[in-house]
């Protein structure tokens, strides 16, 4: 069976929108799947919140060959979810992407996220000899910071409180995990609006991003059309990159 037309391609990404469940066993083998599921207490409004589980194991069984597998998860979330994972693929480590600024969510300190690693190890290439486990987050990602009224400080917001997405990814992690655990390629099977496309982007990775509501397709279009680099997001993390 053939694959939809793109929603967009150009210069090595692809963004298809539609189920992954349908997408994937049409494409060829594959090398990084690096995503960010739906997670068991994930925002409501997110499509697959009503069986995550069951939808991250359907989303395992549709993949075809690939050579890695990292999943993000919330530090809140059951890591149980990755009992879908087929045996095949062999556990390599695990990440701590930190905030260097935690929220609260309830009585929770929030102080990042969690990804797990699985099959292949990358390439050992100067720079990467060993695979590292951590990554701090210095700031919050424009897009996903308001003013308050009350002061004149900027407040993150961890619910769908008018933000873009319900539950984004921090460029600076993302971009942390696919220079970590890429060669040349990234696929993102739930891309929401695109932090992994637009990281392989920036890396020099080709990319498939597949994303169910094209609302979110159109965000990660808008933010892979953005020519200028937000230095202030991303203040020393190139750099670090490039000097490994």
């Amino acid at each position: 069976m053939s694959l939809p037309a793109p929603y967009y391609e150009r210069n090595g990404i692809t963004i298809y929108c539609g189920d992954c469940r349908e997408i994937l066993p049409r494409l060829e083998t594959l090398e990084s799947v690096i995503t960010d599921p739906v997670w068991p207490n994930a925002s409501p409004c997110l499509q697959g919140r009503d069986d995550p589980a069951g939808l991250f194991q359907q989303m395992c069984e549709a993949l075809p060959r690939a050579e890695r597998l990292v999943v993000q998860l919330g530090c809140d979330s059951d890591p149980r979810f990755l009992e879908g994972i087929p045996s095949s693929w062999h556990f390599l480590r695990v990440c701590w992407l930190d905030y260097a600024r935690p929220s609260y969510k309830g009585r929770l300190l929030y102080t990042g996220d969690v990804a797990y690693a699985f099959g292949v190890p990358p390439a050992f290439i100067p720079g990467r000899q060993v695979m590292s486990g951590m990554c701090r987050s210095s700031r919050s990602d424009r897009e996903y910071q308001r003013h308050t009224k009350a002061n004149s400080h900027k407040r993150e917001f961890t619910s769908p409180d008018g933000l873009p997405h319900p539950c984004a990814r921090r460029l600076e992690h993302v971009m942390w995990l696919v220079n970590q655990f890429s060669d040349h390629q990234v696929i993102d099977p739930f891309m929401g609006i695109g932090t992994a496309a637009v990281a392989a982007k920036r890396l020099n990775r080709s990319f498939i991003g597949i994303e169910i509501e094209e609302k979110y397709c159109a965000i990660a279009v808008k933010r892979l059309a953005q020519e200028v680099m937000d230095f202030h997001t991303l203040p020393n993390l190139e750099k670090e990159l490039k000097s490994e």
